[in-house]
């Protein structure tokens, strides 16, 4: 991330949120007030260089700035003589959102020490073993990495995988941080970055005939990391209501939609027996076992309902799980 990102980003933020910056003015931007906003946040962090070009915000930077974002993001930033800066009918499209959160969690490694005691973030099971940034790297410039993985039960059955791969992409997913890499022998295999990783080294050798990997496509129709042989379907969820808003901010599955809301949107009483607090939702996934972990882990609020071998899946493992107790 460069300082000219930074000041972009925040350029950004302050003028599709100002009242967020103590900006009230019905929407409107000032340049004045923009001036501030940049010049308070780059006061906050004087002594961080990454900061460095927030407090270089004259008209003429300020406008390269709002072209720079419309051509990257496409989010024209209208202005209004003697009001200010203003966006009309703004919606966060999908790669503007993934922007943001990327760049907050950047800003909260960034600060991690000094924001130590306001921030609690989740424990990950990276391994020291592990540099990410020049694992980056090689997958940019498509460079082979030398790997030897003692795999555990859902690793091929406690396998060692050893050899040279092309590294494809890095996921981050439930506290657990995966590498997809490819050779000849093991195909596309998710590696864990985590203790069953004894050596991971970068060399100097580029990739004989890269394979191309799109990480959107190949994730398409799975939970989380793993792809299986299993075929996607279109699976229908019954949601209490208390838990429905969640599922709706918080999608289970890029594929989600709304099939029918709860008749009770909001109700004192948690009576599951009483059908109008129920929504419906449907998602067009693989069901294997990452699928089953992510129902379960709603507890009783929420319910498969077809199609009916899925909803057999997920009763014959809780019927499992009560012969423990």
């Amino acid at each position: 991330m460069t300082p000219e990102f930074l000041r972009r980003y925040y350029v950004l933020r302050i003028i599709s949120n100002p009242i967020v910056y103590g900006i009230e003015k019905n929407g409107y931007v000032p340049l004045f007030d923009l001036q501030n906003a940049l010049y308070q946040l780059r006061l906050n962090n004087i002594d961080d260089s990454l900061y460095e070009k927030l407090n270089q915000s004259s008209r003429k930077t300020i406008k390269r700035d709002l072209e720079k974002i419309k051509s990257y993001y496409q989010v024209h930033v209208l202005h209004k003589r003697n009001y200010g800066y203003y966006l009309d009918d703004f919606e966060i499209s999908p790669v503007l959102k993934e922007v943001y959160e990327k760049t907050e969690l950047y800003l909260l490694h960034h600060h991690a020490h000094a924001w130590k005691t306001h921030v609690t973030t989740a424990r990950s099971s990276l391994s020291t073993r592990v540099d990410i940034v020049p694992l980056i790297q090689a997958i940019e410039h498509e460079t082979l990495v030398e790997i030897t993985y003692y795999g555990w039960y859902d690793d091929l059955g406690f396998k060692t995988l050893e050899g040279f791969f092309q590294p494809l992409h890095i996921k981050e997913i439930n506290k657990a941080w995966y590498l997809m890499a490819y050779n000849k022998e093991y195909g596309v295999y998710a590696f864990c970055l985590d203790e069953r990783i004894k050596r991971l080294q970068i060399t100097k050798k580029h990739v004989k005939d890269p394979i191309v990997f799109n990480p959107e496509t190949y994730f398409k129709n799975s939970i989380g990391i793993l792809k299986s042989n299993i075929t996607p379907e279109w699976i229908y969820i019954k949601v209490a209501n208390h838990h429905f808003k969640y599922l709706k901010s918080n999608p289970l599955h890029h594929s989600q939609e709304i099939v029918t809301e709860p008749k009770k949107q909001e109700t004192q009483d948690l009576d599951y027996t009483n059908p109008d607090i129920w929504g419906e939702i449907k998602v067009f996934v693989e069901p294997n076992y990452e699928f089953l972990m992510d129902i379960l882990k709603y507890n009783l609020w929420v319910k498969v309902v077809s199609p009916l071998h899925i909803k057999e899946y997920v009763k014959h493992h809780v019927e499992l799980m009560l012969a423990y107790y």
